[in-house]
């Protein structure tokens, strides 16, 4: 399942991820508190089922800001549960507020999702992929390893969802991928160095957008593009759409 939520405003964060988040779990609690809670508080370090993207609409940036005309949100998931949930969480609130920012909510449109039946399928990134090693450090596409981490991510979004990963290793080939890097913050993270003494601190996340052709089993290519593929996908990173297939 997968639809689009556009919203008007006129400024948001130039670190507006964590603002993405704050919409869909106030939307998620105030759909079905107990749902919520099992989600993100008693399976809080598990990965979660759905990947976002965000279209910006005639942006200008401004120092930390982004001025813009519209915020369009796309929210993918198998999970049908979390996404009734999600969609009447939205409808009951047309106004949303993170920090100072306001938004308004406009009318939700669903997505019609593609069927993958091939083995091999050309994917476009609407958010950027974030594929790092072990010891969190940014693997570029044109690397050796890339494959290798970006099969790793695979198969643990296929287990965290339905409890087994990969039926087969994916072939992976970057077609058209271009560096992006992300600046976001948290609470938690402003906590921590709010005694730095470099007054706001960022962090800073290195991914790639563009082009990916992945072969694999039709299953797995499927559940990848309904959950995304990515580290942080419930951050707005590594949701997937469909360019082609081939037989």
């Amino acid at each position: 399942m997968r639809f689009t939520v556009p919203f008007a405003v006129q400024q948001i964060p130039l670190s507006y991820r964590m603002m993405l988040v704050s919409i869909i779990k106030d939307s998620l609690r105030l759909a079905d508190e107990d749902y919520y809670t099992q989600l993100y508080e008693a399976r809080k370090k598990e990965m979660k089922p759905f990947s976002t993207a965000v279209y910006l609409r005639n942006i200008n940036i401004e120092e930390d800001n982004i001025l813009l005309d519209e915020l369009l949100m796309t929210i993918s998931s198998p999970d049908q549960e979390l996404m009734l949930h999600l969609y009447n969480g939205l409808l009951k609130n047309k106004r949303f507020q993170y920090r100072d920012t306001y938004l308004e909510r406009g009318k939700i449109r669903f997505v019609k999702e593609h069927e993958i039946r091939s083995s091999k399928v050309l994917f476009r990134t609407l958010s950027p992929m974030l594929i790092e090693n072990k010891e969190g450090k940014p693997i570029p596409p044109d690397s050796t390893e890339y494959a290798q981490e970006l099969n790793y991510y695979a198969d643990l979004v296929l287990k965290s969802y339905q409890g087994k990963g990969l039926v087969k290793q994916l072939k992976v080939t970057p077609v058209a991928m271009q560096k992006q890097v992300i600046q976001e913050s948290n609470k938690e993270f402003e906590s921590q160095s709010s005694g730095a003494g470099n007054g706001k601190q960022k962090l800073y996340f290195t991914a790639y957008k563009g082009l990916l052709e992945l072969v694999g089993d039709p299953r797995d290519l499927q559940l990848l593009y309904q959950l995304g593929l990515s580290k942080r996908r419930g951050q707005n990173f590594g949701c997937l759409e469909v360019i082609r297939e081939e037989v």
